[in-house]
């Protein structure tokens, strides 16, 4: 724990495998959801705490605790939510949902400060990556469970409920489904023409990150639209849009040129 984690904090760690490696950057878009206890360093008033946890709801700016994999640069997030849930003595639970990048141990430390007698997190779960939540995760030990069963008996029932197709954790990512005969140029890298679109999630509009799935939901991969999600609908020729990564196996769909 010393050397690969945070002994203070658990949860929901989504973990990709091959070719689902691919789609990792764009899980991180998605965002998170946790839940933990914060300790203040001295006597204060809940309604300033639940004051200062209101104001820091919203944009705020942040900058990385020294001890950090990024640059430590002033930088802006988003809170979707913090709240409160319980108070008792010095210590309090709270919920935060917020986008990727953001720091919990920061916000509270940040807090502290605002409130005037400091404090900092004493435990962290996430309890959402995304679409993914506790309900459809594992634990370790189900992992070596499965992994035992699979490598000594032969035995994969286990193995394949532990292991996901990546399309679980895109279940809610921003889509465009393609028609059949389109998949084999698309897992090629090649823009997305007009005809080839089946439907597209919307409102989305032009510039957006979306999901390129066949009508069965598999992950072609992910591109940016060069149009609104309403001119795509209605595009009869042209590139609705360009292919940023590709997922699929280009060899899975025959292709449908020379």
């Amino acid at each position: 724990m010393k050397k690969w984690g945070d002994p203070g904090v658990s949860g929901v760690l989504p973990i990709c495998l091959n070719d689902a490696t691919k789609a990792v950057e764009y899980l991180h878009m998605m965002s998170k959801e946790y839940v933990g206890v914060c300790e203040m360093h001295g006597e204060f008033e809940e309604k300033d705490l639940r004051k200062w946890v209101e104001k820091l709801t919203g944009v705020i700016y942040q900058r990385p605790p020294v001890k950090s994999s990024v640059k430590r640069a002033l930088r802006r997030r988003t809170i979707l939510r913090f709240t409160i849930e319980d108070i008792v003595e010095r210590r309090f639970v709270f919920r935060v949902v917020t986008e990727p990048g953001t720091y919990i141990r920061k916000l509270l430390h940040d807090l502290g400060l605002l409130v005037g007698v400091g404090a900092h997190m004493v435990e962290l779960r996430r309890t959402r990556d995304g679409f993914l939540n506790e309900d459809s995760s594992s634990t370790l030990l189900e992992l070596y469970a499965a992994w035992y069963l699979y490598s000594r008996e032969g035995d994969d029932k286990l193995l394949r409920r532990v292991v996901r197709p990546v399309e679980e954790a895109l279940k809610g990512f921003p889509s465009i489904y393609i028609k059949d005969s389109a998949v084999a140029a698309v897992a090629h890298g090649a823009p997305l023409a007009a005809k080839g679109v089946s439907k597209i999630d919307h409102p989305l509009a032009k510039g957006d990150t979306v999901c390129i799935k066949t009508l069965k939901g598999e992950c072609v991969g992910f591109g940016v639209l060069t149009m609104d999600s309403d001119e795509v609908i209605h595009a009869k020729s042209g590139i609705v849009a360009t292919v940023e990564r590709v997922v699929m196996d280009r060899n899975l769909y025959p292709k449908t040129w020379g």
